[in-house]
């Protein structure tokens, strides 16, 4: 009997599963079926743009129209939620043509999927990722 209970003990303190593995996918998957990634680890490539009240990954960027080179997101964008490290951060192009401090790049981003709420600045949002890893991919803005 009691070796019975010291199996049980062992074989619920010891977890075999493998962990979850992120999913990559794009913006189409993701969009397209947003329940099937809803709080599931997914790996995406995008561009990130941070600027007042603004911290989200965008499908592309692309020309405001309002200040000769000023860049802004482009197509289906999702919050990022606690934002950047700082190093990443410090590398990405900049831009203050519009008045605060904007920054932009290319990322690939590991992290957890959410959607369903309200999500960012003023609850603006209907997707958000909660970053766990982020990596600078190389990219040169459009002449």
């Amino acid at each position: 009997m009691v070796l019975g209970f010291v199996a049980l003990l062992i074989s619920g303190c010891t977890n075999l599963e493998a962990p979850v593995e992120a999913e990559e996918v794009s913006f189409d998957r993701l969009f397209c079926n947003p329940n099937q990634y809803n709080g599931k680890r997914i790996i995406m490539e995008g561009f990130y743009f941070s600027g007042f009240e603004i911290v989200v990954l965008s499908e592309g960027l692309q020309y405001s129209g309002y200040s000769e080179g000023h860049l802004i997101p482009k197509g289906r964008i999702l919050w990022i939620e606690g934002g950047i490290p700082r190093e990443i951060y410090d590398k990405l192009y900049g831009q203050d043509a519009m008045g605060p401090s904007e920054r932009y790049g290319k990322l690939k981003v590991k992290g957890v999927f959410e959607y369903g709420g309200e999500y960012g600045h003023l609850g603006g949002y209907n997707y958000q990722i909660i970053p766990s890893e982020i990596e600078l991919l190389a990219w040169s803005p459009p002449a």
